[in-house]
């Protein structure tokens, strides 16, 4: 009978030093590894356990957490002045992606003063300045431009 493998794909994080820990589901052994060759990939990673546990999983070199969701917010344009409705797409402790509800003059660098409500039990405001890093139509993808500080009610909603 061949190895059966997890059905389950987990996400393994990378540390600052390129390094990641592996951890086997059956046995508990882990094991750390490089990951500098599997940058700028989206691929599959295969393991195999000493236990002969097969398993599979994906490489994340994000920093944060990233959290799908679906708020409406509305942003402002710092310098411009421009403002409109969105839709946050996804959120993390240091960024944020949306999509606007008309077509925008969003632009890479802007700045924008970004508000939305979390869909918790507190429906708590989240009012944030975002630099801008990526555009793509009315995709908008924006990192917190502030000097990073703890956010109690994102690091509870992650927690949901």
């Amino acid at each position: 009978m061949g190895e059966k493998e997890n059905k389950f794909m987990k996400t393994v994080y990378v540390y600052d030093d390129d390094q990641a820990t592996i951890i086997c589901d059956k046995c508990g052994f882990w094991k750390n590894i490089d990951t500098i060759n599997f940058k700028n990939t989206k691929k599959r990673v295969k393991a195999k356990c000493k236990c002969g546990e097969v398993f599979q999983f994906t490489i994340e070199f994000r920093k944060n957490y990233r959290k799908n969701v679906r708020l409406s917010g509305e942003y402002i344009i710092k310098g411009k002045g421009e403002k409109g409705e969105i839709l946050v797409k996804d959120i993390s402790m240091r960024g944020i992606r949306f999509e606007t509800v008309k077509p925008h003059k969003i632009s890479t660098n802007d700045t924008l003063e970004v508000k939305f409500k979390l869909d918790n039990k507190k429906k708590s405001e989240i009012s944030k300045k975002y630099k801008v890093i990526r555009v793509q139509d009315r995709i908008v993808a924006a990192n917190y431009s502030e000097p990073y500080f703890y956010d109690k009610d994102l690091g509870f909603y992650f927690r949901i």
